[in-house]
C-alpha cells in the first residue's frame, strides 16, 4: 500500500495543502522530503498520515490502537484543537492504494459543509463525512479484506517519531520504562507489529539473536535473504564491507549480537565489537531505523530491493553525525528503492547527501506549510549552514568577482586536480592555444556547479561570457543548456580502473605503470567470491584512488605522463569546441 494523494485546509499552521505523491514511472515511489522552520507543520502533516494508517489497521486487525472504556481511542485527537487559529471547519484527506490498485480513502473532517472541498484538494475523493473519522469501507467482498490484511502482515506501515530514542546500554533498568514487547500467546486476527516505534532496540536484539540462530541452523530462503539484509545495513553503517553481525559469548552481561570482522569468505577473523551495545548513539538509531523495515516485512523472503510500503520517519537527522546524515543514511535509503519513504529533517547535509546517492530528480523536496516544491539550495537550513561554512557569503562574492573580472569563456570544474590534468592534456596534445581561449574556476565540488546552474541573481544576463560547468562522470546529473550556460558530464570509460572522477579517463596501463612506481597511490581489494541464494557469484577487484595520495598521483602523471596516458581526454577538448563554437 502506498500514499497517493494528501489533502489538508486550515488545520494546524496549514491554511491549504494539496499533495501528490511522487512515483517513478515503473510504479517505484520517489522519497518525499518535508521541510521548514519548527511550527511548520512537518509533524501535524506526518501525524494525519499515521492516523489513516492506525484507522486502515484497526479495521484489520484486533491489536491496532488502544482500548478507552467498551470503544478504541484515536491515535490522533479529533475536534476544534486541531484547527488553524481562527477557522471554524477544516479537514485532512487521504487517498492510499493497495498493491492491486484499490483506493482506500480517509478522512478528519471538522464543520465542514460539503465534500466539494474534499474534491478541490483531491478532485476523485469519495467520502462524504463532513464532520468526524471515516475511511473507507474495507469489505470481505472478492476476499479484498483478506487480501488486504495479507499485505499489511508481509509489509511495511511504519511511523519512527521525533521523540523516538534507544535505551544506552549504561542506563539502570530501574529507571527504564516497562517493555512494550514481550512473548505473547499469538492469537489469528493479530497483527503483531508496531505502526508507530519509538524504541526498538530490545524487539531488535530478540530479532537479530533469532535471525542469526535461523540462519545457522536452518538456513532458509527467508533466512539467508533476511541475514544478507541486515548485513548490508551494518556494513553501510560502519562503513566497512567485511563486517557482519554474529552471535557474542554466552556470558557478556551485555547483548550477545557482536559484530565481526571477516575475510573474502564471510568467515570471522577476529571481533569488531563484543555487542552491538556498543555503537554509538547515532550508529543504533540508524540500525534500529532499517531494521525495523526489514522485520516487518519479515513474513515472505525478500531482498532489500523488493521490500515494499510506508515508512515514516519525523526529523529523520535527530541524533546522527553529520557523516552519518549526508553519507550513510541516503546510502540505507537507496537500498529500499520499493519503499514509499515520508521523511522530515531540518538537515541539509542529509538533503545534499540524498541527492548525491539517488539523483536531484529522484527525490521530491518539498517547503511547509505551503508545500512548494523547491531545491535544496532553496531549503532555508541550507541557505542559513551555506552562509555559516562559506563565512557570510565569502564564496559567493569571491565567485561572483572571478566571474565578472574574466573576459573569456569560463569553465567550471569540480576540483583542481581537474584543471591540471585538462592542462597537462593540453600541452601533450599541442593545445595550449586553447589555454588562452578560456577561464577555468575551481567550483571545490559538484554541489557548487549545481549552484550556479540553480543561481536565480541578474549576475549572469549581466556579462557576456559564456559558461561551461564540467561535471565528473560519477555525479549524477544530466546534460543541459541555459541561457549562456552549458552544462556537460565527462563520459564515463567502463573498461578502465577507476568508476569515480576525472581518473577514469586514464586508461588500465596507465594506472598499472603508477601503481608499479607507487603502489600506495591505489586502493585495492581483490576479486572474491559470494555466495549469494545458492549460486557463487564473483565480485571483480576493485580499484580506487587512495584519498590521501590523490595529489601525488596527480603529480605523478602531469609529470610523466604520455600523449597515449592522456588519449581519452580528447572527449574533453570535443566538449570545449561544442561550448565555444555553440
Amino acid at each position: 500500500m502506498y500514499l497517493k494523494n494528501l489533502g489538508i485546509k486550515n488545520i494546524g499552521p496549514i491554511e491549504e495543502l494539496s499533495i501528490e505523491f511522487p512515483f517513478h514511472e515503473d510504479g517505484e515511489p520517489k522519497p518525499i522530503i518535508f521541510v521548514g522552520e519548527n511550527g511548520a507543520g512537518k509533524t501535524i502533516l506526518l501525524s494525519q498520515i499515521v492516523d489513516g494508517l492506525y484507522e486502515i489497521g484497526s479495521i484489520l486487525f484486533d491489536d491496532i490502537g488502544v482500548n478507552s472504556g467498551l470503544s478504541r481511542a484515536y491515535y490522533k485527537i479529533s475536534g476544534g484543537l486541531n484547527l488553524k487559529l481562527g477557522e471554524s471547519k477544516g479537514f485532512s484527506i487521504l487517498s492510499f492504494q493497495d498493491f492491486e490498485g484499490k483506493i482506500i480513502e480517509y478522512v478528519d473532517a471538522i464543520n465542514c459543509e460539503s465534500n466539494l472541498d474534499f474534491k478541490k484538494l483531491i478532485n476523485d475523493f469519495s467520502l462524504n463525512t463532513l464532520a468526524s473519522k471515516e475511511v473507507t469501507q474495507i469489505q470481505s467482498v472478492n476476499s479484498w479484506k483478506e487480501k488486504l490484511k495479507n499485505e499489511w502482515l508481509n509489509n511495511n506501515h511504519i511511523y519512527q517519531s521525533a521523540y523516538r530514542y534507544e535505551e544506552p546500554f549504561w542506563k539502570n533498568e530501574d529507571y527504564n520504562t516497562d517493555l512494550r514487547f514481550k512473548n505473547k500467546i499469538k492469537y489469528s486476527n493479530n497483527l503483531y507489529k508496531e505502526i508507530e516505534i519509538i524504541s526498538s532496540m530490545e524487539v531488535n536484539k530478540s530479532y537479530l539473536l533469532d535471525l542469526a540462530l535461523d540462519f545457522i541452523n536452518n538456513k532458509t530462503e527467508i533466512d539467508t535473504k533476511n541475514w544478507n539484509n541486515i548485513n548490508n545495513i551494518i556494513q553501510k553503517i560502519k562503513q566497512k564491507q567485511n563486517i557482519r553481525f554474529a552471535i557474542g559469548k554466552r556470558n557478556n552481561k551485555n547483548s550477545r549480537i557482536a559484530i565481526v570482522n571477516t575475510n573474502i569468505y564471510g568467515t570471522a577473523v577476529d571481533t569488531l565489537l563484543s555487542s552491538i551495545d556498543n555503537l554509538s548513539l547515532g550508529e543504533l538509531i540508524l540500525l534500529n531505523l532499517f531494521v525495523n523495515i526489514i522485520r516487518h516485512s519479515d513474513n515472505q523472503p525478500k531482498e532489500a530491493n523488493e521490500l515494499q510500503g510506508i515508512v515514516i520517519i519525523d526529523e529523520i537527522d535527530a541524533h546522527l553525525h553529520t557523516n552519518l546524515q549526508n553519507k550513510v543514511l541516503p546510502e540505507l535509503i537507496k537500498m529500499f528503492p520499493k519503499i514509499q519513504f515520508i521523511i522530515t529533517t531540518h538537515s541539509p547535509l542529509f538533503i545534499l547527501g540524498l541527492e548525491k546517492e539517488l539523483g536531484e530528480n529522484n527525490i521530491e523536496l518539498r517547503n511547509m506549510p505551503t508545500g512548494e516544491i523547491i531545491t535544496s539550495e532553496r531549503f532555508s537550513e541550507f541557505e542559513k549552514a551555506y552562509k555559516v561554512l562559506n563565512d557570510t557569503k565569502k564564496f559567493e562574492d569571491d565567485l561572483n568577482v572571478k566571474i565578472i573580472e574574466s573576459k573569456k569563456p569560463i569553465v567550471f570544474v569540480e576540483g583542481d586536480y581537474d584543471i591540471r590534468y585538462i592542462k597537462k592534456a593540453c600541452e601533450l596534445f599541442d593545445k595550449e592555444e586553447l589555454l588562452t581561449r578560456i577561464t577555468f574556476i575551481d567550483a571545490d565540488g559538484y554541489q557548487n556547479l549545481n549552484n550556479i546552474w540553480n543561481h536565480k541573481s541578474n549576475l549572469f544576463k549581466a556579462i557576456d561570457e559564456k559558461m561551461l560547468l564540467l561535471y565528473d562522470c560519477d555525479t549524477k546529473v544530466t546534460d543541459g543548456k541555459r541561457d549562456k550556460i552549458l552544462k556537460r558530464i565527462i563520459p564515463y570509460r567502463s573498461e578502465n580502473y577507476f568508476d569515480k572522477g576525472i581518473e577514469n579517463l586514464f586508461s588500465v596501463d596507465t594506472i598499472t605503470k603508477a601503481i608499479d612506481f607507487k603502489p600506495a597511490f591505489v586502493d585495492i581489494i581483490e576479486e572474491y567470491k559470494q555466495t549469494i541464494r545458492g549460486e557463487t557469484v564473483v565480485i571483480p577487484k576493485k580499484y580506487t584512488v587512495n584519498s590521501d595520495e590523490k595529489g601525488n598521483l596527480c603529480n605523478w602523471l602531469c609529470e610523466n605522463g604520455t600523449i597515449e596516458d592522456f588519449k581519452n581526454f580528447k572527449i574533453i577538448f570535443e566538449i570545449f569546441d561544442e561550448f565555444l563554437d555553440g
